[in-house]
């Protein structure tokens, strides 16, 4: 039943967020949130405003790309109002990603096509990130940096980096695009024929979506110094290649459909990725809860675009 599915969600957000407060223990996670720095916390809202105006921008040429009728300027609300769905609603991203997928249908594009876009978007996204993190982990190994000044600590890093090296290698593996035509109803068909179009040579899809790489290294860059901009206001002064490093496992277990706004998975990531950094507890759970205020101040600001919505109507 939804309504079931809707109350085990919210209380699966609850639970975990519970689970990090006591592993921090709650007066000292409120007293690292009371000295939070202002000005490095509004630095960080900066950075996020500015991560989803290019994040829009990007799903914008991205869905032109798939031969979309998406003006920047109608996409740009319609992805605001996605951030102020992902704040208010149970399901992290997913609310967002279904509203801005109906919205850019609602401009007279296929829905299929729309929602491709929509997921193209965050796989552009996802896959970027990755590559940030790699990077960062490969230099913070090549640096020599130490991580929690464990023993074991040198270790760490080279696994971590195996695994992003896999996920960023994915878009280059063959995938079973000959089964997933095969499954039931029109979908995977759908979705074989964007694949087969993107690597078909005659034409400039795959060569316009690498264009929009460009907006995702923009978006990520931005976001993950929105996170150490948030770091930074609680003290926390750990290496800024560390805190890259550390950006891409916070941000997806954020996007995990459980909960509200992410909250509750972003902050148990970051106690244990943070914390493997050498962060202290309460400044690795307040760091997450920050960056998810974030989210949350910009999804408040975007609620009146809801009372305007032009041509998507």
């Amino acid at each position: 039943m939804p309504g079931l599915g809707l109350a085990a969600r919210l209380a699966g957000g609850l639970c975990l967020m519970a689970i990090a407060v006591a592993i921090v223990g709650p007066q000292r996670l409120v007293s690292s949130l009371a000295g939070t720095e202002l000005r490095w916390f509004a630095l960080a809202l900066g950075l996020a405003i500015a991560a989803n105006v290019c994040s829009s921008l990007r799903w914008a040429m991205i869905a032109r790309a798939l031969g979309l009728d998406a003006p920047n300027l109608a996409l740009m609300p319609m992805y605001a109002r996605g951030v102020t769905s992902n704040t208010l609603l149970p399901g992290a991203t997913v609310s967002g990603d279904l509203l801005r997928s109906y919205e850019l249908s609602r401009l007279g594009n296929p829905m299929v096509e729309s929602a491709a876009s929509v997921a193209f978007d965050r796989f552009s996204g996802l896959w970027t990130l990755c590559v940030l993190s790699f990077v960062a982990a490969a230099s913070a190994w090549t640096l020599g940096y130490d991580l929690s000044g464990s023993p074991s600590s040198r270790s760490v890093l080279p696994a971590y980096g195996l695994l992003l090296g896999g996920i960023v290698l994915a878009p280059f593996l063959p995938w079973p695009i000959d089964w997933i035509r095969r499954l039931p109803g029109t979908l995977g068909h759908k979705v074989a024929d964007l694949w087969e179009r993107m690597h078909a040579p005659g034409t400039l899809l795959r060569r316009r979506l690498a264009e929009s790489l460009l907006f995702s290294i923009g978006v990520q860059v931005l976001s993950a110094l929105a996170l150490v901009a948030c770091a930074r206001s609680l003290g926390v002064q750990t290496a800024l290649v560390l805190i890259l490093a550390a950006s891409a496992p916070i941000f997806v277990m954020a996007a995990v459909p459980l909960g509200i706004a992410g909250f509750g998975t972003r902050e148990l990531a970051s106690v244990a990725v943070l914390g493997a950094m050498g962060v202290a507890p309460d400044q690795a759970a307040g760091t997450g809860l920050l960056f998810g205020v974030c989210g949350v101040i910009m999804g408040l600001m975007a609620a009146p675009l809801f009372l305007f919505r032009g041509g998507s109507r």
